[in-house]
C-alpha cells in the first residue's frame, strides 16, 4: 500500500464527523428485522433526527413525509406500524398532524437519561431555549450539542433570555406563514436560524403588548397549519411600527377574531 492509499490516523479509522452520528448496532439489527421496508427507513431517519438525551424526535406527519418523499398515508401507515409493533410510542400527537414520537428503549442505544438537567439543563438559560425551540413545533425536533453550544454563546454574549425567546416565536410564526403561503420546507434545524431576529430586537425591542401576543399568534399559524387552512393575514406586523397597546396588538387580536 502507497502512503497516499494509507488510513488516515496511523492506520486507525476515523469518523469524518465527530458529531451526528448514530450509534446503529443490536437495537438497529433488531428493528431491521421486525419492520417492513417503509417502516424501517421511517425508523432510520428517526433514529438519524431523535434528541440523543430522551429518544424523542418532534414533528409532524407531513414534516415526515417531505423528509422521506412519501404521501402523508404512507408515512401514517408506517407511524401506526411502529406504535403497533412496540418500536416507538406517541407521547403527544395532536389528531395525527403532529407531535413528539419516542423510540422504546429496546430499539435504543442509548442509556436512557433519567434526568436531562445532569447533561443540559443545569444551565437554566439554556434550558429555557431547549424548551422553546422544542416546542415550536416547525423545528426537526432535535436539541443536541451544536444547538446548545450555540444557545452558550448567546448567554455569554449577554444575550436576554426574552429578546431569545420572542426573536424564536417571531421566527417560527414567519415560518408558518411561509409553509402556509408557499408550501413546506425544511423545518428550523439550528438556533442560529434566529440570529437575523434576535438582532432585529436587540436593536428595537418589541413593545410589551406585541410580545404578549406572539405567543397566540404562533398557537393560531400552528393550528391553521395543522388544519389546511390558509390564515387571511399574509405577514406579521413589523414591531417598529407598533406602539403599545394599539396596533400592534390590535392588528393581531383583530385577525385571531376574524379567523374564529
Amino acid at each position: 500500500m502507497s502512503s497516499s492509499q494509507k488510513l488516515p490516523g496511523n492506520g486507525k479509522l476515523l469518523l469524518k464527523k465527530r458529531t451526528n452520528w448514530f450509534a446503529a448496532g443490536e437495537e438497529f439489527l433488531k428493528a431491521m428485522e421486525l419492520l417492513d421496508d417503509g417502516a424501517f427507513k421511517l425508523f432510520s431517519f428517526l433514529c438519524l433526527k431523535a434528541d440523543r438525551l430522551t429518544a424523542t424526535y418532534r414533528g409532524s406527519s407531513d414534516q415526515l413525509a417531505f423528509a422521506l418523499r412519501k404521501p402523508r398515508p404512507v408515512i401514517e401507515s408506517c407511524l401506526a406500524e411502529l406504535k403497533a409493533k412496540g418500536v416507538c410510542t406517541a407521547a403527544d400527537t395532536a389528531a395525527g398532524f403532529g407531535g413528539t414520537l419516542r423510540i422504546e428503549d429496546e430499539f435504543w442505544p442509548y442509556h436512557p437519561s433519567t434526568n436531562v438537567s445532569t447533561a443540559q439543563c443545569t444551565n437554566g438559560y439554556i434550558a429555557a431555549i431547549r424548551q422553546q425551540f422544542l416546542a415550536l413545533g416547525c423545528t426537526t425536533g432535535r436539541f443536541g450539542a451544536s444547538e446548545e453550544a450555540q444557545a452558550r454563546s448567546l448567554e455569554r454574549r449577554g444575550v436576554p433570555l426574552e429578546i431569545v425567546r420572542d426573536a424564536m416565536i417571531m421566527a417560527a410564526c414567519r415560518k408558518y406563514l411561509s409553509w402556509l403561503n408557499n408550501g413546506y420546507s425544511e423545518p428550523i434545524c439550528s438556533i442560529a436560524y434566529f440570529e437575523s431576529v434576535i438582532a432585529e430586537f436587540l436593536r428595537c425591542p418589541p413593545p410589551p403588548d406585541y410580545r404578549n401576543n406572539l405567543p397566540i399568534e404562533l398557537k393560531r399559524l400552528a393550528n391553521h397549519w395543522a388544519r389546511g387552512v390558509q390564515p387571511r393575514q399574509k405577514q406579521l406586523p413589523n414591531p417598529r411600527d407598533a406602539q403599545p397597546d394599539q396596533q400592534s396588538h390590535g392588528k393581531i387580536r383583530d385577525d385571531v377574531e376574524e379567523v374564529y
